[in-house]
């Protein structure tokens, strides 16, 4: 009995982090973004991710498309690596606030 929840814990502990296996987080500012492409300026410089037909956008917790992306728009981007470039899985961003006077 003590293996078999040994084993059912590990198997729990373990299942994040291989549906996680082969992706790629980023945050930083959209430089620029188009039908096809969207390049963010990190920490540790530019990234550039293929956008697909699957990317999923989402605003401020809804659905949004990458027309609603804008040249130094705060993102987090989580992509996976393929053979080639990174390719947008999903992008998140929230309206930018007023500034304040």
């Amino acid at each position: 009995m003590k293996v078999a929840s040994m084993l059912l814990a590990l198997a729990l502990c373990s299942a994040p982090v291989a549906a996680h296996e082969g992706g790629h987080d980023a945050r930083g500012v959209v430089t620029s973004v188009g039908p096809q492409e969207l390049t963010i300026k990190t920490s540790h410089g530019e990234e550039t991710f293929v956008l697909t037909p699957g990317t999923q956008f989402v605003k401020d917790g809804s659905p949004a498309t990458a027309q609603d992306l804008e040249a130094s728009d705060r993102v987090v981007v989580h992509a996976k690596k393929n053979a080639g470039p990174l390719e947008a899985v999903k992008v998140q961003f929230k309206s930018k606030r007023p500034k304040k006077q």
